[in-house]
């Protein structure tokens, strides 16, 4: 299921872009509840993004909703949903109309019994003439009568016939968890009790889901190494009617709740979990048994959490990769298109702590940019912010090239340089067919009728997975872009000023193998800010925007780097690029 074969098109930020303070990395935990929504206004309104938020005292606040009107570029603080940032409920919600569901209960590291540890539904109704959300009385759903038990990890699903289900695990005396469940027939006006799913012997975690016209409920436990449970039923049954608990597949999920879920629009499920090893899979669940394993992520972290959204047939699937353990990681997508993954593209690789992640479960056909929040820090347990990074999913076409400016085919000898038209840096020659460095250290050749600014370069190499190649653009003496094809076959977006190096996105190549001859290509447009596009054989594999102060928007020469000896480049061509193209986001 894992290939290359799926193009895949990232429009990133250099890095997250901060948009609330937190206590810590972890801010967006529950992974499995759905802290954010976005809601469609009609009447051709523009959508408005709602974020709740568990800021831990950060700004004197607790659980908070926050408000985009700009498509989830930027959030403004809108009303507290539960302001006690000492009791650290969390939130999950569910749009119905303009009006929005949601649940809160308490989630923190360490559970402990509490008679505070309440479970709530609350309704927060669109207010039309104002244009704002305002919340109805909050709904006591599970009380704990004392400080002998405790309730957390609440879930909200709706089926449907429109009842409201939610999911919770009480802590009983002795350490067990029970998975409690209740219902309401009218509306969230009140609640009835069901009887309980099922007990674990450890702190309990996992997702209930509306699928198509059932329920499902995956589950497992803290540190358990068992396989994971799961119970169904279906809409039309009688409220107490559930499947029996069976197995849901061989492994574990960590904490039971290290997961996300989506319903795949088929009566199916998109379901991506870490499992007991702390690695990172994907399996699909078809209305009656989950399918095989999909290994996403290899490398374990105690940190490493997805998110995942839909967009028609086609998943994308954000998770955090460790750099270094607790003070750094790199912000990963990958694309599930036509039962292929795509290979990895990094979004955010500056040198934080990136914790729990977030996304809507399902935006609608046409979306051009994909929102996904994480927490982030300098280290693990210090304050923080919740951060955005979006990913731009509309086309998977490189830019169209337009007149081109210079070209050159090296169908000469040379034993010195390149000639007339380059002016270069450490040693080169041309072979009759192609331009060869000739010195390991720092070979650069640029070319001089090559000055353009929103423009593309091209050339055919060879670097032999020893040593990095690079394409040029905007080099302007001290500051240029770089596509850098790398020895462990992945690709790299660069700004590079005055001898810092900062890097904006990252990818596999798709290569089989990275030393065997290839066409790479970088395009450029744009003022600030600027879209950078790289394409391997004619494919896009990263599309980045720099929108960074220290973007490089002024023209620049166009040329060729490597710091060894015996790369050959052939077949260098720069266009100006087609005019009418759309703008960077």
């Amino acid at each position: 299921m894992i290939g290359a074969s799926t193009a895949l098109l990232a429009a990133v930020l250099a890095s997250g872009t901060p948009l609330m303070p937190v206590s810590g990395g972890n801010a967006l935990t529950l992974p499995a509840q759905r802290h954010v929504v976005r809601i469609d206004m009609g009447s051709g309104q523009a959508p408005v993004w709602l974020l709740a938020v568990q800021q831990g005292g950060a700004d004197g606040r607790g659980l908070s909703l926050f408000r985009s009107d700009d498509g989830a570029h930027s959030f403004h603080f809108l009303a507290p949903i539960q302001p006690d940032a000492w009791h650290p409920d969390r939130a999950e919600l569910l749009v119905v109309g303009r009006d929005v569901a949601l649940v809160y209960s308490y989630e923190a590291p360490e559970l402990g019994p509490s008679r505070r540890h309440d479970v709530w539904f609350q309704w927060w109704r669109y207010q039309p003439s104002a244009n704002t959300w305002a919340p109805e009385p909050a709904v006591r759903v599970f009380n704990a009568p004392d400080d002998s038990v405790g309730y957390s990890r609440a879930l909200l699903a709706r089926d449907s016939a429109g009842r409201l289900w939610i999911q919770a695990f009480r802590l009983e005396p002795d350490g067990r968890s029970t998975a409690v469940l209740s219902v309401s027939t009218d509306g969230g006006a009140s609640f009835q009790q069901q009887p309980d799913l099922d007990q674990v012997p450890r702190r309990g975690g996992g997702r209930l889901s509306s699928v198509g016209n059932k329920l499902v409920f995956v589950y497992g436990m803290h540190d358990g190494l068992v396989p994971a449970r799961m119970r169904i039923r279906q809409d039309s049954d009688p409220l107490s009617t559930w499947g029996a608990v069976q197995q849901a597949f061989p492994d574990g999920i960590y904490h039971g709740a290290a997961l996300s879920a989506v319903e795949d629009g088929q009566g199916g499920l998109h379901f991506v979990y870490k499992d007991e090893w702390e690695q990172l899979y994907y399996r699909h669940f078809n209305g009656s048994a989950f399918g095989p394993r999909t290994l996403l992520e290899g490398r374990p972290d105690w940190a490493l959490q997805p998110a995942t959204t839909r967009i028609g047939d086609t998943l994308y699937v954000f998770y955090n990769h460790m750099r270094e353990f607790n003070t750094q990681h790199e912000l990963r997508v990958r694309v599930l298109k036509e039962g292929v993954f795509s290979e990895p593209v990094v979004l955010d690789s500056s040198a934080t702590f990136k914790g729990y992640l977030n996304a809507v479960d399902v935006l609608p056909a046409g979306t051009q940019e994909l929102p996904c929040f994480f927490g982030e820090a300098s280290w693990a347990g210090s304050p923080g912010r919740v951060s955005r990074v979006m990913l731009a999913v509309s086309g998977e076409e490189p830019p169209a090239p337009g007149a081109q400016i210079f070209a050159d085919d090296f169908s000469r000898t040379t034993s010195q340089g390149l000639g007339e038209a380059w002016t270069v840096r450490g040693l080169w020659y041309v072979d009759g067919t192609r331009a060869v460095s000739d010195w390991d250290g720092e070979d650069v050749a640029l070319a001089l009728p090559s000055r353009c600014r929103d423009c593309s370069v091209e050339v055919r190499l060879q670097h032999f997975a020893v040593g990095e190649a690079v394409l040029l653009l905007r080099d302007q003496g001290s500051a240029r872009y770089s596509l850098v094809s790398r020895p462990n076959g992945w690709l790299q977006v660069r700004r590079e000023v005055a001898g810092h190096v900062t890097v904006l996105g990252e990818a596999s190549s798709g290569l089989s193998s990275p030393g065997e001859p290839v066409k790479l290509s970088l395009s450029a447009r744009g003022a600030g800010p600027v879209e950078l596009v790289a394409s391997v054989e004619g494919q896009v594999r990263l599309r980045v925007v720099d929108s960074s102060s220290s973007a490089l928007g002024a023209p620049g020469l166009a040329g060729l780097r490597t710091p060894i000896a015996g790369v050959w480049f052939d077949d260098f061509r720069v266009r100006q690029l087609a005019t009418g193209g759309s703008a960077p986001p």
